[in-house]
């Protein structure tokens, strides 16, 4: 693409026309979708997707109140919504942002792209799911379709594929609102885009190195904090277990990743027990592991032509769970913007066809999770999770439709 395209995109961003902006990106795209690698293109998408969440969010009464400032009553606090979400949820250089005004995204219902989410290690042993009170809004404003991949908890991605397979081409996984679907009443998904959270996104580009050609079916992947190049607290965690004989022995396991992951569900842990394989799955979030897949693949994936959106969180020690304090301290030693879990580098997939969103001022749970329940806070005042999960999905939604990758 030619200098003179970028400058006069450049040219209507700065004269604030930007309907014509919007317009313009979205014919780049649509006469070729690798016009996504375009640096205003990207820069946009960042800019047009932070615009579209403070919106959003606003409406968010809990991330509201969050946001207001320390020894202010919310009626007292003054600065503009937008800036208090703005201040509270985003970090970087583009909280400044939160003043533009921008055209609002019209949105109709969705009948030819469905939503399929990726989830991380652990699903469905903590106390709460992955926008699980967010899923479901989302569903009924925009009629939809999300499926949840039934991704086992504790094992390889390898193995996670076919999880993931059942999903896309027989509709078994769970719903929004995380009830069961099976063989017998699911339908395939047609095409579809894919919310990827913590080890669901390694998940699903070993999916996409096995399956190509799914490529023809995918229409974007927002990596939303997930593990792409691993993270050194499984560097140390699969150290410490890798010589082990692990005996398959329901209660040990059991105590063992109670002892690992505070608030972990012990009934959510007998599901699909005989195929647990801790190590492999401690194995598959190592640095080494997934800076090794990377090396061999990212080509290929970016081949791909998959535009793929990394939204990635920062927290302190002061702003994680008590448990999760000594890792995070410990991630702070190779950067300071970690999410508990994950650096910077960690969440990101860096790749011509990949762009970063936002740094979310928010730990790696608060991402995504629900509150805990109280009665299961372990006395933690840091699971009580405000970011606003459904202005988030929300703005990927309406980026997406926007781009031309959603309808």
């Amino acid at each position: 693409m030619s200098s003179e395209k970028e400058q006069y995109l450049d040219n209507l961003e700065q004269q604030e026309d930007f309907a014509a902006v919007i317009k313009e990106v979205r014919t780049l795209l649509d006469e070729n979708i690798e016009n996504f690698k375009m640096p205003f293109i990207k820069h946009w998408c960042r800019r047009r997707w932070i615009n579209i969440f403070l919106n959003e969010a606003i409406n968010d009464q809990v991330a509201l109140k969050a946001s207001k400032r320390k020894g202010i009553s919310l009626k007292k606090d003054k600065r503009p919504d937008q800036q208090k979400i703005a201040e509270r949820f985003l970090k970087g250089d583009k909280i400044k942002d939160w003043a533009t005004q921008m055209p609002t995204v019209d949105v109709t219902d969705i009948n030819n792209t469905s939503l399929l989410f990726s989830p991380g290690l652990l699903t469905g042993m903590l106390p709460v799911h992955a926008f699980q009170s967010a899923f479901p809004q989302i569903e009924e404003k925009f009629g939809l379709r999300i499926l949840r991949s039934d991704s086992h908890p504790v094992r390889g991605c390898d193995e996670n594929c076919q999880d993931l397979l059942n999903a896309i081409d027989k509709g078994v996984g769970y719903s929004a609102d995380v009830q069961p679907i099976t063989e017998a009443d699911g339908e395939p998904l047609g095409d579809f885009f894919i919310v990827a959270y913590s080890k669901g996104m390694p998940d699903v580009l070993t999916l996409l190195t096995k399956h190509p050609e799914l490529k023809s079916r995918v229409r974007c992947i927002f990596n939303w904090g997930g593990a792409v190049g691993g993270s050194y607290l499984a560097d140390d965690m699969y150290e410490s277990i890798k010589d082990m004989e692990i005996p398959m022995v329901e209660s040990f396991i059991q105590d063992l990743m109670i002892r690992l992951f505070p608030g972990v569900n012990r009934k959510g842990l007998l599901r699909r027990f005989d195929e647990f394989n801790l190590k492999e799955a401690t194995l598959d979030l190592t640095t080494p592991k997934r800076e090794a897949f990377l090396k061999e693949n990212l080509d290929a994936i970016n081949g791909l032509n998959i535009p793929v959106f990394n939204v990635t969180g920062s927290t302190t020690v002061l702003d994680v769970p008590y448990f999760q304090i000594q890792g995070t301290m410990e991630l702070n030693k190779y950067d300071a913007n970690n999410d508990m879990q994950l650096t910077q580098n960690g969440a990101t997939l860096d790749m011509p066809m990949a762009t970063n969103l936002a740094m979310l001022n928010s730990h790696h749970w608060d991402m995504s999770y629900d509150p805990f329940p109280k009665l299961m806070r372990f006395g933690s005042t840091q699971l009580n999770h405000p970011f606003p999960k459904e202005a988030a999905i929300t703005a990927m939604l309406k980026l997406s439709i926007e781009l031309g990758l959603v309808d």
